[in-house]
This record gives structure tokens, C-alpha cells and sequence, in this order.
């Protein structure tokens, strides 16, 4: 059985810590008056039946009967078009009008004290004792359900009906709700249930389950958050969190759970804010991101997101063993593209807004890069950081070269500072420092040939190359071959030029679509890159001091004198006139450019642009970059 599953009983319950308020004292003579309705279905004493698909609600905790009641009036449940015990449901619970209705209903079943009958499933007990092992942190060692944690008790439950919930949420008829967010949070630990002999195992487990507490008390007062007795104030907010990512924040791969001791704060809160909102776990394949979203929407507030995040800064939880048998040495080539960003030990750079990954474990790097790899993560257009990583993973060209980098992050020694690290640097060059892989243009360009191509070129941006402002055609003098190829490249495929508000990219389209081959835009790449470039004029007023603090971050791929670097990807930008550095900025920032799915290295520019506030920004920073030379 995957062993990942059982996260999903253990996670379909977490964080109420933060929201969950007591019910007021229902009224049990109106309470009664509301179930005959449901005798019927669930019999008079609560115990269920089989042949009316209708589960056992005796014993069941009064807040999660509520919640599904609630689930059920909403539409939450009960409208998918294939859950038809779910259908039959729904009407019943919209019966009960008024949120008195539930509470005294709910009431009501909190006096029954039927007990449900088993159908029998086989199943291997042992196996799926075994697989319940991750279940408990939430619902408890015997089923009994915790409220602190949103996790109903499962022990009593009818194996039948468990079998039912686990294919449901498995098939997506529970827990695709928006407003689900606990069911969103069961569902893709269902959907790790290899077969139906994984899912009899488990059921057949449950159903040898007393629901005897072993678990701490819970207080709970109306109208107030539920928290765990004795405890520091900060400690309720991330008890949730201990059960998949430890005491001490030491992780756990069995639940999928990266360590979060050492990380950075900022990191930590963008991350929260970011599975609040929508930009992490709502992809359909992103199933641990959608286990951790509603965790991160049960923190309502900034205040409590903070506090969390304050207690993890205090945790100790030491860094994993490696798992992966990565190539430390290829995995050491491939970092060096990294190093710009993640430093190099990978201590991250707040600046670059580049996380810590130093002390992660291999198993959850390398499954992030899959993601980014995937498109799970880095594509929803608000996540700025994840667009500008994801061109960085995609050039990870299969499962070996991932699994190599991982392993060669998790070597890190955490807790080493730059600073430590720089003097190593300068005193072991040799040993310290990755050298990066040469990346080759993949044709030798003719001069000859291409000069006689440029002739087209001339009446636009010059025959020196130097560019023409009154017919916005940029300065290419002096640019490396690499990127002039690339760029031809990328007006030929559409990648650039096809966008409707790109005036000009639409003007450069054609003239490159000129270029009948690869060896004709090699040959004209060569022959401009022998054209000498010249100091640009001025044509913006700007802060070129504000511009300068604002270049710190580009610096890292730019170079600190805009000569670019190949390694990254990153073409030279001394030399280029300002105008022509604000319009693409603004491009960039409006998506006119890097909004592509192909434009890989677009979509990595376009979250910087989008860092630069507004046009004066802009302004600055190319004011700035035309000084470089």
C-alpha cells in the first residue's frame, strides 16, 4: 500500500485550531421532532442500515456532524451527478432551515447509542494496521477523532460506508469543492490507493477500531478558537502542523512532509500566503499542495500566519538522511546555474527572493523540481518567484539530471555563512567553486555570409548596428551571437511578434521569418556580433542611484557591468539605450512579453519586470544600465 495514502485520513482533519466554534446548546425536543425524518435512513436509534445506504450517526462528534449537514444544505456535497446517496442526502439537510434546525438535530443524535453492523469486507487486517500508523496522528490511535485537529471520529463507522468514502473522494465525487477544504485535503491521499485491495485493508482495520481517547483534552468555549490545554501560546497554531512535519519540524517523508526547521521566515510566510490565496495547491496534480492548502487557509489572519511562523524559527529538527544515489560531480555542474540565486551553499538570498534549500531533503528537492519541471508549479500567474524558477528546473533535461542536483543540494553543509563560504571560495577555488557547462552555439556562423543577410537589417537598426530610435529599432552592435540566434529564433516561431499590443515585435516578425534556416540566422548572429557597439545617448531623466539599488538584483544574471552571462541565460545589456530597456521592462511587465508557455527564458525575466513597481522604477533602473559599459 502507498504509504502516502494515510496522510489523507490523517490530513482530512487538520486545522480547526484556528476556526472552530463551539456550537450552541441545541434544543432536544425540537431536535427529535427534526429526526423523524431520518429514521427512515439511519433508524430510530441512529445505528444505520445497509440497504438504505444510510451510515451510522450515533457517537459521531457534534461538530462534524454539523459540518456535513452544513456541507450538504451548501451543495459542498451531494451534487456531484455519479454521488447518488449523496443527492438523496442533500434534500434532507436543506429541510433543516435555520442553523438552530442543525444544532438541535445534532443535539438530538449526540442521545442515540445504536451500534452500526459490518458487511464483512476482507481485507488483511495486519496490512492495513500497518498502513493506518500515519492515520493516528490525526484520528487517533483508535479512530476516535480529534476536533482540534478537524479530524471526525472514524471508529464505529460502518466498513461499507468507509469503503464508499475512500472510492468517492478516490473519484473526485468528494473533496473537488473550492469550498471543501477539508475534503480537499482528503482527496489526494484517496487518490495514492493503489487498488481495491489497498483500500479493503485499510477499511477492514477501521473497522476492529474502539474509539477509545488516548488524546490530550481540548477545551472549547463558544464563540472562541480551540486550543490545547497547557500549551504555549504559539504551540496550538502549529500543532496541525506537527503531525505530518514533526515535533521539531524535522519532517517526514512517509507523509510527504519537507522539513521546515532553518528556513528563512519571509520564505516561510510567502509560502503560507501563497496556499491561502491560491498559487500553491490548486493545480489537479499538485496532490501535497493540495493537502497543505487548506492547512494554510485555516490561518486566518496575518497575526496567526505570523505566530506560526515565529514558533517554526524556534524548532531544532535535525536535517534527513540521504535517500537519493544521485552523481555528486554532474550534480555539482548543474548547480552552478543555481548559485546566482540560492548562494553557494544553497543559503538563499532574500534579496533574489531565492528560498534557503540548504537542509532540505533530497526527496522533497527533487520532487519540487518535478513539479516545476511539470508546470505544477510556476504557472498560475501570480506567482511571480515559481515563473522565474520554473524555466531553471525545465533545463534539467530528465529524471537522472534532477535526482543528481537534489543529491548534490542535500550534501550542503546548513549553517555555513556566505561569508565562510566566500573565504573557502578564495582559498580552495579549485574544490569550492562548480564550473559551469559550456553551452555551445549549436552552428558556426559565416561573418561573410551573414554581412551579406544584414543588408535588410541596415535600414532600420544601421549599418553599424547602433539602432535608430525614430524607427525603434534597438541597438544589436556588440551583442553576443548566442542570444542574437535566439531572438530570430523566437520571432520566426511567434514566440515573440505575435502578440497584438507588440507593435514592433510584429514590424521585426517578418524580417526574420526572412532567415530561411538555422545556418542563415547563425550566419547573420555572427556577423552583428563583430559590430562594435557605442555609448548610447541619454533620452530618459531617471534616479540612476535608485536605479542602481534596484539593479542589485539583476546583477546576479546580468553581470555587474551588464556583460551578461551565457551560463544563465542572460544576454549583455550594457550598451543599450535606455528607451529601449524601458519599453521591454514594460513588456515584460504586461505580459506583451515572457507570457508564452513555450518562452522559457521569457518567463523567467517576467517576474523581475514585475518587481519594478510602476514606470518611474523602470525608468530608473534603465537610466542606470545605459552607464554600464
Amino acid at each position: 500500500m502507498n504509504n502516502h495514502f494515510i496522510t489523507g485520513i490523517i490530513t482530512l482533519v487538520l486545522g480547526t485550531v484556528f476556526s472552530i466554534n463551539a456550537f450552541a446548546e441545541g434544543d432536544l425536543e425540537r431536535g427529535e421532532a427534526n429526526y423523524k425524518v431520518c429514521t427512515a435512513c439511519h433508524g430510530d436509534d441512529g445505528e444505520g442500515k445497509l440497504i438504505t445506504n444510510a451510515p451510522r450517526l450515533a457517537g459521531q462528534q457534534a461538530w462534524y456532524l454539523a459540518r456535513q449537514l452544513n456541507n450538504f444544505k451548501k451543495g459542498i456535497r451531494g451534487t456531484h451527478h455519479q454521488d447518488i446517496i449523496g443527492m438523496q442526502m442533500r434534500p434532507m439537510a436543506i429541510s433543516l432551515v435555520t442553523d438552530q434546525d442543525v444544532e438541535d438535530v445534532v443535539a438530538y443524535i449526540g442521545t442515540l447509542n445504536g451500534r452500526a453492523k459490518h458487511s464483512g469486507i476482507e481485507g488483511d487486517v495486519s496490512a492495513g494496521k500497518a498502513a493506518y500508523a500515519v492515520c493516528t496522528s490525526c484520528h487517533g490511535a483508535n479512530g476516535e477523532g480529534i476536533q482540534a485537529l478537524n479530524a471526525p471520529k472514524i471508529a464505529g463507522l460502518p466498513d461499507w460506508y468507509v469503503q464508499r468514502q475512500l472510492h468517492n473522494f478516490k473519484n473526485g465525487l468528494r473533496g473537488v469543492k473550492t469550498q471543501d477544504v477539508y475534503g480537499q485535503q482528503m482527496r489526494p491521499m484517496a487518490m495514492t490507493l493503489a487498488d481495491e485491495t489497498a483500500v479493503s485493508n485499510i477499511t477492514a482495520y477501521v473497522a476492529t477500531l474502539k474509539g477509545v481517547s488516548s488524546a490530550l483534552p481540548v477545551t472549547v468555549k463558544a464563540n472562541t478558537a480551540v486550543s490545547i490545554v497547557q500549551t504555549p501560546v504559539s504551540e496550538p497554531l502549529y500543532a496541525p502542523c506537527a503531525s505530518c512535519h514533526g515535533s521539531m519540524g524535522e519532517g517526514s517523508q512517509k507523509l510527504g512532509a519537507p522539513r521546515l526547521a532553518g528556513q528563512h521566515d519571509w520564505y516561510l510566510k510567502r509560502q503560507l500566503s501563497n496556499w491561502r490565496e491560491g498559487i500553491r495547491g490548486a493545480h489537479a496534480e499538485d496532490l501535497y499542495g493540495m493537502q497543505m492548502r487548506p492547512m494554510a487557509m485555516t490561518l486566518t489572519n496575518d497575526y496567526e500566519l505570523d505566530k506560526v511562523v515565529e514558533f517554526i524559527g524556534t524548532l531544532k529538527g535535525a536535517p534527513a538522511k540521504a535517500t537519493l544515489k544521485g552523481d555528486l560531480a554532474a550534480g555539482k555542474t548543474s548547480y552552478a546555474t543555481c548559485i546566482a540565486c540560492h548562494g553557494l551553499q544553497g543559503e538563499g538570498n532574500k534579496l533574489l527572493n531565492a528560498p534557503k534549500i540548504a537542509g532540505l531533503p533530497d526527496w522533497y528537492i527533487a520532487r519540487q523540481l518535478m513539479s516545476f519541471k511539470k508546470g505544477i508549479r510556476g504557472t498560475h500567474e501570480d506567482d511571480l518567484y515559481g515563473m522565474q524558477m520554473r524555466p531553471m528546473a525545465m533545463t534539467l533535461v530528465d529524471d537522472n539530471a534532477v535526482n543528481n542536483v537534489a543529491a548534490y543540494v542535500a550534501a550542503f553543509a546548513e549553517g555555513e555563512s556566505p561569508a565562510a563560504v566566500a573565504k573557502k571560495t578564495t582559498e580552495e577555488p579549485q574544490e569550492s567553486t562548480p564550473k559551469p557547462a559550456a553551452v555551445d552555439v549549436a552552428l558556426t556562423g559565416s561573418v561573410e555570409k551573414g554581412k551579406v543577410s544584414f543588408a535588410i537589417c541596415v535600414s532600420c537598426h544601421g549599418a553599424d548596428g547602433s539602432g535608430n530610435k525614430a524607427l525603434n529599432a534597438p541597438s544589436i552592435a556588440g551583442q553576443q551571437d548566442w542570444y542574437i540566434a535566439r531572438q530570430l529564433n523566437s520571432f520566426k516561431s511567434g514566440l515573440r511578434g505575435s502578440h497584438a499590443e507588440d507593435i514592433f515585435g510584429q514590424q521585426m516578425r517578418p524580417m526574420a521569418m526572412i532567415l530561411a534556416d538555422e545556418q542563415a540566422i547563425a550566419d547573420v548572429a555572427a556577423f552583428i556580433s563583430t559590430l562594435k557597439a557605442t555609448d548610447p545617448a541619454t533620452t530618459i531623466q531617471a534616479d540612476t542611484s535608485a536605479g542602481k539599488a534596484a539593479y542589485a538584483v539583476c546583477l546576479s544574471c546580468h553581470g555587474a557591468n551588464g556583460e551578461g552571462n551565457k551560463t544563465l541565460n542572460a544576454p549583455k545589456i550594457a550598451g543599450q539605450q535606455d528607451w529601449y530597456l524601458v519599453r521591454q521592462l514594460q513588456n515584460f511587465k504586461k505580459g506583451i512579453r515572457g507570457a508564452e508557455a513555450n518562452d522559457s527564458f521569457g518567463q523567467q525575466m517576467r517576474p523581475m519586470a514585475m518587481t519594478l513597481a510602476d514606470d518611474a522604477a523602470i525608468k530608473n533602473v534603465s537610466a542606470y544600465i545605459s552607464t554600464l559599459k
